[in-house]
């Protein structure tokens, strides 16, 4: 039930949130995607806190209610999909599976799509346009791709995906509210999260982010005693990799040439029977 009283039944939320999430990824990329670098991902984190902040002022109060302000959507119930209730224990051959299985598994089922969609996208025509615009969009442009329209294009899928996996978030979470969406929050995911997660799993490959979220999220876990100097050595690590290994994890073969490259001309060494050659023909003058 939302704050301004509709019930939305699982695959139309679904479609909402991808569907909004969608315009709102075209609009906010469209005046920003001019941008390069840094300046774009400056402008884009930007654009999502004030989005946050908006939404938590629209409570009757700073504005219009139109979200309920930092209360957000409470009280989201369970999955309830052709009869298979996510919030109750089921017995599937021979193990229980309780509630955390239940979305565990279905967020799996997720992310499934989402890699096959990327890995689809990736080795089409269009993917093989991105790869250029990210290598050299100066060079693909002059090659005749449209590196604004793709670039959106991009944008807009991003969003989507990320719509969708928060209309099934928010079912595990039970509520939706602007504070789960801080850029540094204390609990993951976020934005910070996210881009720590593409940075130490490695751009430009799909198991990086994969390995980076799970190892970010995993290894704080294990290091609770030692949670007061959690960012000292979070910000230690991420040293330390931009230093050794600052492709990522998981790395891609071009980023691999890119930070490792030698400074040295491509030569090949002369063949020793050129070598034998020459001094003979020198001994013979």
């Amino acid at each position: 039930m939302s704050a301004i009283g509709v019930e939305f039944p699982f695959w139309a939320a679904v479609l909402t949130g991808a569907g909004a999430s969608l315009v709102f990824g075209v609009l906010i990329g469209a005046p920003t995607l001019r941008l390069r670098g840094d300046y774009l991902a400056i402008v884009t984190l930007g654009f999502g806190e004030i989005f946050r902040l908006t939404v938590n002022n629209l409570n009757g109060n700073s504005g219009p209610d139109l979200t309920n302000g930092s209360q957000g959507i409470p009280s989201i119930p369970d999955l309830n999909l052709f009869g298979f209730d996510f919030g109750l224990k089921h017995d599937i051959g021979g193990f229980t599976l309780g509630r955390s299985a239940n979305y565990y598994l279905l967020m799996l089922v997720f992310t499934a799509v989402v890699v096959l969609v990327f890995r689809r996208s990736g080795e089409s025509r269009i993917g093989r346009a991105w790869v250029a615009i990210r290598e050299d969009e100066t060079a693909a442009t002059a090659m005749g791709i449209n590196a604004f329209r793709l670039k959106l294009l991009a944008f807009a899928l991003g969003a989507t995906l990320a719509g969708l996996a928060g209309t099934v978030q928010s079912h595990v979470n039970y509520t939706v509210t602007p504070e789960q969406y801080q850029f540094a929050g204390s609990v993951p995911p976020n934005s910070a999260f996210l881009l720590a997660a593409v940075i130490l799993g490695g751009m430009g490959t799909l198991s990086g982010p994969l390995v980076g979220a799970a190892l970010l999220y995993l290894i704080p876990q294990k290091l609770q005693f030692m949670q007061d100097y959690q960012l000292f050595l979070f910000g230690i690590a991420l040293i330390l990799l931009m230093r050794l290994r600052p492709e990522g994890l998981v790395a891609d073969r071009r980023k691999q040439l890119e930070f490792h490259e030698t400074d040295q001309l491509d030569v090949p060494e002369p063949r020793k029977s050129d070598d034998v050659d020459a001094g003979i023909a020198k001994a013979g003058a």
